[in-house]
């Protein structure tokens, strides 16, 4: 597929800055009246406040020693430290349930925002890019977790987006943005097959290893600093085991509220124990990531296949993430944030993935607010399911055709696969 060219019709160059900053103003707005009206899923907030002051008290570096509960990598907590550092210069004490705590999620995502902003100017003042800071700034999924659930899916869920985005150009900076991603959140990791195929590819065709060092470079750079500071306090050890090791198999039933396959949808409910044996030794959880690695390795076909350029390295992701949220045992509702995320930017370069993203946006939706809701109903619920499960094998036979005609993550807009300038 030939990528085509911008029509004048399709650009702004004299209001694209006008709609920047109408999208940052609804944006913002929209954020505090939620933020303001529903308070959100409390236990999640009070967790987050209580892990506030135990980073007060004790301090980042020895926190998961001597904390309780607190089971999310540090970057999280250094950025909620900051805030209350911040809100007490204004007599502001954080409170779960209140703008007062949510005020650092609502600076995460406009922070967020402006960094799409940064990221697509390669696109330049096109309608792709209006949308898809439109769809970015304005989705439903994004503002709902955020300012009325009161979690941080959006931290690690765009910088994984972000170091893909910038991979091809600025490796080095990758690597440390890909670092920040799994310092924000663990599920950061399912970007590790994308990127190992890339590298893996690049080795092959180019018998060359400087992106992949510059990579490893920045990566190395963000985690020994990280390591040490930790290492330096004595915390290290206990960083890790509570960081990324605490929470596995701790809610051991084939789904935690995420509507996938395993609600209802191949005869399981949703709390049945995914340690139950289906053939021989092979339990339901072994079954879930046996079927994750069938979709991994398909992805990982596909970049093998392709281009090797941005928009290819963003659809493996998403089918790679959609199918973490769609395919294991034990997965919580939040856990297709990421997907979301990364497949909105692919609309800058497939127009095809559109209308895909804006059902994907509504599912994710009506699954937040389902569980924050309390309102969870088997007949809804498996609309949920049978949408998601629509939209992955959309997103396998979009890819297949895409291998099968020999322009795999083909652009339909000039600006295939360029970095931000």
């Amino acid at each position: 597929m030939r990528p085509k060219k911008a029509n004048q019709s399709e650009q702004f160059p004299q209001t694209f800055g006008y709609w920047i900053v109408g999208l940052a103003v609804a944006a913002l707005l929209i954020r505090l009246v939620l933020a303001f009206r529903h308070g959100g899923f409390m236990s999640d907030q009070e967790l987050f406040i209580d892990w506030m002051k135990q980073v007060q008290q004790r301090g980042l570096g020895v926190v998961y020693i001597e904390g309780n509960n607190i089971n999310y990598p540090p970057l999280f907590l250094l950025i909620m430290d900051g805030y209350r550092r911040a809100a007490s210069w204004f007599g502001i004490v954080p409170v779960a349930g209140e703008l007062s705590f949510k005020g650092v999620l609502i600076a995460l995502d406009l922070a967020a925002f402006a960094a799409a902003v940064w990221l697509t100017r390669a696109a330049g003042r096109t309608a792709s890019r209006l949308f898809v800071l439109a769809l970015f700034a304005l989705n439903p999924a994004l503002i709902f977790g955020s300012s009325v659930w009161g979690q941080v899916d959006m931290l690690h869920s765009l910088l994984m987006t972000a170091s893909l985005l910038l991979l091809p150009g600025f490796p080095l900076l990758a690597g440390a943005l890909f670092a920040l991603a799994l310092l924000g959140k663990f599920q950061a990791v399912t970007l590790l097959a994308v990127l190992g195929m890339y590298f893996l590819r690049r080795l092959f065709d180019r018998r060359e290893i400087r992106a992949l060092a510059a990579f490893a470079g920045g990566f190395a750079w963000v985690m020994g600093l990280c390591a040490a500071f930790f290492a330096y306090a004595g915390g290290l050890k206990a960083m890790l085991k509570g960081a990324y090791l605490s929470a596995v198999g701790m809610y051991p039933q084939v789904t935690m509220n995420a509507m996938n396959i395993w609600y209802y949808f191949i005869g399981t409910a949703p709390d049945t124990p995914d340690t139950q044996r289906v053939w021989g030794t092979l339990t339901l959880r072994a079954a879930g990531f046996l079927l994750l690695a069938l979709f991994v390795a398909y992805a990982a076909v596909y970049l093998w296949r392709s281009r090797l350029d941005v928009p290819a390295l963003l659809k493996a992701a998403v089918l790679v993430n959609f199918a973490f949220f769609m395919l294991p045992t034990e997965i919580h509702e939040r856990y297709s944030v990421p997907a979301l995320v990364l497949a909105i930017f692919v609309c800058l370069y497939d127009r095809r993935w559109r209308l895909p993203v804006i059902l994907l946006s509504l599912s994710v939706t009506a699954n937040l607010w389902m569980v924050q809701t309390s309102s969870i109903h088997v007949s809804a619920g498996l609309l949920l399911v049978y949408v998601n499960v629509a939209l992955l094998l959309w997103m396998v036979g979009t890819m297949g055709m895409e291998m099968k005609h020999g322009h795999a993550a083909g652009s339909s807009r000039s600006h295939q696969g360029k970095a931000p300038a």
